[in-house]
């Protein structure tokens, strides 16, 4: 709670860049890594969006070449997408490299709509400034700000409709209501949920015009002038949303595999139950999100302590901007509930809420000189532990590279023909990848032949040039894999294998790039392969196993496991290569597993010493492919700090529900010798 001298502005000019430098810093890490770090699903679709726009151009009906003809199954309007291919081919800037530049762009570009859209709190400019670093330091925006996702354009479009609001407002002058109406429309035509946040702040701005205008001595002429500048944007933009929402549902319902992708069909996973409301478990998580990945706890106290001191005017305000912020999850709870990225849209006005009682007690002469620098340096150092304890954890176990079995449906498959999918659900990795047209079966449809028929009606003879079949349960159906290969023209054993995929080839096709098929077929099929053969079950019944919550559904050794005691604690000996596989309670959100090598496995007068081990983590969802969550290698021959008991923490993505398996790994020459690896506990909640 701040203080009593009168703050240059050059200083809070000097913090403001800074924070601004700071902020983008954390946006650039990770740079040059994959898309497969977080929400990948939402990420790669959005990629692919973008990745057809360059191939093929623009087009009402965009591509998104995942279930056949006619290839486009609109979401949103391609707003964010239209940009990142307008900066890939101008610029030359990778596509990947061009998304994230977009995102932050617009991140940075909203701070200027705010800076304007503070003049109602009559805030002194520099003091403004306050409120714009406390939004640059929102977890939310310090990573998705620099994702493939159209979360920081919808809110930049949304916040210059607010501004541009409030202008029209105060002047109702048609240059004004038209401005308006362009941000209020690309906005929700964006993203419909970030706009809808918005409603809040616009409808207190108009009552306010409104009131204003009745206190005018012949208040009709105000009153209705206000009244259209309120009404016009907003009905356009909602009229014209309306429209793109029903065009796109009618393109949706033009193909067999993606009516459940309509509006009406996903408007109960959108809103949820009106129970989930009063579940006790969602407010839980809520809160978990707000502190986590918004305004951290201290920051929260620091804020509340301000309000005392604040005008009722601010408190109003600040009140108005947390009702924006919380209707958010209330009306949309189940997106919010399972996605903290969602929070993208409200984050502004939670942060924002906080700066804004921050500043109004900037120049308060009742608390000692410097309490407001202490506060708002508090406030920032809260909010980058927030992010550094939670989002800081994907920059620090960097996401795993694209799978190379799509560089090889890249190089075997000619650009013309199409992948046929089973098992992947509607997962655009490999599409995305592989820069190839998809024919994705969803769900569990792979019986529904009748419906691939209508679909295959469609494209030309021969068209379908390779087929993947992804997971455990179609794998292990080999009349069905012969029979789909036999039918289009495919060879019925394996031309490649990668973890859960298999992907089926025409007879004697060869890869076009013999580089790259070598580099495959040596380093990553063959790999994981020979680690699968490597490894037998063990049988739990003579294990203690009350190290782990849950208990392990499989655990499985190239050595054999057995439960020991190691310096007075229970431990699991799980010589590498093994793998241990968990199926959490859904929702899980954490993991702690505390792992090592003991001492004799590197001691200096042993004849024979360790040359280390690999620690990966990995999930696989029903819906998704593995994905490699945490990897670590310990050398503790090498490397001191390797040595005892080493600890592992791991973020779960939001609304997780699948396996994890924990495997354990050879050195880097693959030298099992004295690899005695043991977990002492692993516990997922």
């Amino acid at each position: 709670m701040p203080v009593s001298s009168d703050t240059p502005t050059c200083k809070l000019v000097v913090m403001f860049g800074l924070v601004a430098l700071t902020a983008l810093g954390i946006l650039s890490l990770s740079w040059h890594g994959s898309l497969l770090d977080r929400y990948e699903f939402r990420q790669l679709q959005t990629a692919l969006g973008a990745y057809w726009i360059v191939q093929d151009g623009w087009q009402w009906n965009y591509l998104l070449p995942l279930f056949g003809p006619p290839w486009s199954v609109p979401m949103e309007f391609p707003t964010y997408q239209l940009l990142v291919a307008t900066l890939h081919t101008i610029t030359g800037l990778p596509l990947e490299q061009a998304g994230r530049l977009t995102s932050i762009t617009a991140l940075f570009l909203t701070l200027p709509a705010v800076y304007d859209l503070l003049a109602v709190t009559g805030l002194r400019r520099s003091r403004r400034l306050i409120v714009l670093a406390l939004i640059l330091s929102s977890p939310v925006y310090l990573f998705y700000g620099r994702t493939f996702m159209i979360e920081t354009t919808a809110l930049c479009l949304a916040v210059w409709f607010l501004a541009f609001f409030r202008r029209a407002l105060l002047n109702a002058h048609p240059g004004w209501i038209a401005a308006a109406t362009l941000a209020a429309t690309f906005a929700a035509l964006t993203k419909i949920t970030t706009f809808v946040v918005f409603a809040f702040p616009a409808v207190a701005l108009a009552l306010a015009a409104l009131a204003a205008a009745r206190l005018r001595p012949d208040p009709r002429g105000p009153i209705l002038r206000s009244l259209c500048a309120a009404l016009i944007p907003v009905l356009i933009a909602f009229a014209l949303t309306w429209w793109w929402i029903s065009h796109s549902d009618m393109v949706k319902d033009s193909t067999p595999f993606t009516g459940f992708l309509t509006a009406r069909e996903l408007r109960a996973w959108n809103f949820g139950p009106v129970t989930l409301r009063a579940d006790w478990s969602y407010w839980v998580k809520l809160q978990e999100n707000l502190v986590g990945y918004n305004l951290a706890e201290g920051a929260i106290a620091l804020a509340l302590l301000c309000v005392p001191f604040a005008t009722r005017t601010i408190r109003g305000m600040a009140g108005i901007a947390l009702l924006g912020f919380f209707s958010g999850p209330l009306i949309f709870a189940n997106l919010y509930h399972i996605h903290d990225y969602y929070y993208a849209a409200n984050s502004l006005l939670l942060t924002g809420a906080a700066g804004l009682l921050l500043a109004a007690v900037w120049d308060d002469p009742r608390f000692p000189r410097g309490t407001n620098w202490l506060c708002l340096g508090l406030m920032l150092a809260f909010q980058w532990h927030a992010f550094y304890r939670g989002y800081y954890s994907h920059h620090r176990n960097p996401a795993p590279s694209p799978p190379a079995i799509a560089g090889l449906i890249r190089d075997t498959v000619p650009a013309e023909d199409v992948v046929l999918i089973y098992g992947a659900d509607w997962n655009p990795l490999l599409p995305y990848y592989s820069q190839r047209r998809a024919l994705m079966v969803p769900g569990e449809r792979e019986n529904e032949t009748e419906v691939l028929d209508v679909i295959l009606a469609q494209l030309p003879p021969r068209r379908i040039a390779a087929m993947i079949i992804h997971g455990e349960k179609l794998l292990a159906r080999p009349e069905f894999i012969q029979e789909r290969a036999q039918r289009f023209h495919l060879a019925p054993a394996p031309f490649a294998r990668s973890g859960l995929d298999a992907l089926h080839l025409p007879a004697g096709v060869t890869p076009a790039s013999p580089v790259a098929a070598t580099t495959l077929e040596r380093q990553t099929l063959p790999a994981e392969e020979a680690f699968n053969q490597a490894l037998k079950p063990a049988d739990p019944a003579s294990l203690d196993l009350s190290i782990f919550n849950p208990a392990p559904i499989i655990i499985r050794s190239g050595y054999g496991v057995n439960s020991a005691s190691l310096n007075g604690h229970t431990v699991l000996n799980a010589h590498a290569p093994s793998e241990l596989f968990f199926r959490p309670a859904p929702g899980a959100s954490q993991v702690h597993a505390i792992v090592g090598l003991p001492d004799t496995a590197f001691a200096a007068d042993s004849p024979a010493v360790t040359d280390g081990i690999s620690v990966e983590i990995y999930a696989r969802q029903s819906t998704s492919l593995k994905q490699r969550l945490y990897h670590r290698e310990l050398d503790p021959a090498r490397q001191v700090s390797d040595r005892g008991p080493q600890t592992v923490r791991l973020d779960l993505p939001d609304g997780f529900e699948g396996e994890l398996i924990f495997r354990l790994g050879n050195g880097p020459k693959g030298d099992p010798t004295n690899d005695w690896a043991y977990w002492g506990e692993v516990k997922i909640r």
